[in-house]
């Protein structure tokens, strides 16, 4: 199952990689390991995560994953490609990622397929992610990180770990695909969860022929 461009964790190094999580004294570090472990989220789907995503119901906390979002989260020097020629020296310009995408006329972040706009349910079995989580909701107005600060705080996570290898927001994103199909998750589940297409990659982490 592991590719060029994702290894899932083993469980022990789940294991290993969540008691780093527990005891890190950087909240959006601890936020962002326990957050896209336990969500399957696409890196991009969370570092432009907004508060107005998260909601409740009697038993989950919810968040839900709309078609596209403004993109606020530009800052610093303007780069390469920087089509529009803004002042990027501020908050409040689109990201890298978003102002350099060739076909897009605005300035949204966009979910990648129809399918990934969807919602995920947060067991309120997991405390720590829901308090990190108010935490988040209480301080700021979207995730404080680009794609590749997400990748480092991930990284700082697999090094206080000591699993000697890179973590990405993709490896994780199949690790959680992995532990579904442990629980007994069918593949028409896990394609829900994690947003997919069509069947066929979720069916990498079940035998459930479905």
């Amino acid at each position: 199952m592991a590719g060029k461009e994702f290894t899932p964790l083993s469980p022990r190094q789940v294991q290993a990689f969540e008691r780093a999580i527990e005891q890190s004294d950087v909240p959006v570090r601890a936020l962002t390991g326990q957050f896209l472990l336990h969500t399957g989220m696409r890196n991009g789907e969370y570092n432009h995560m907004r508060p107005s995503w998260l909601s409740t119901d009697d038993e989950d906390f919810l968040i839900n994953i709309p078609e596209k979002e403004e993109c606020v989260k530009g800052a610093g020097p303007t780069g390469a490609g920087n089509r529009k020629q803004r002042n990027l020296n501020d908050r409040g310009e689109p990201c890298t990622k978003c102002r350099n995408k060739s076909h897009r006329e605005d300035d949204f972040w966009e979910a990648t397929t129809s399918a990934a706009t969807r919602t995920i349910w947060i067991s309120r079995s997991h405390q720590t992610l829901i308090e990190l989580l108010d935490w988040w909701k209480r301080g700021f107005d979207f995730i404080p990180l680009s794609h590749r600060g997400v990748n480092y705080h991930l990284n700082q996570l697999a090094d206080e770990a000591g699993l000697d290898r890179r973590v990405t927001a993709q490896d994780l994103r199949f690790t959680h695909g992995m532990m579904l199909g442990r629980e007994g998750w069918t593949a028409p589940q896990i394609k829900e969860r994690l947003g997919y297409s069509s069947l066929e990659p979720a069916q990498q982490f079940t035998t459930d022929p479905e």
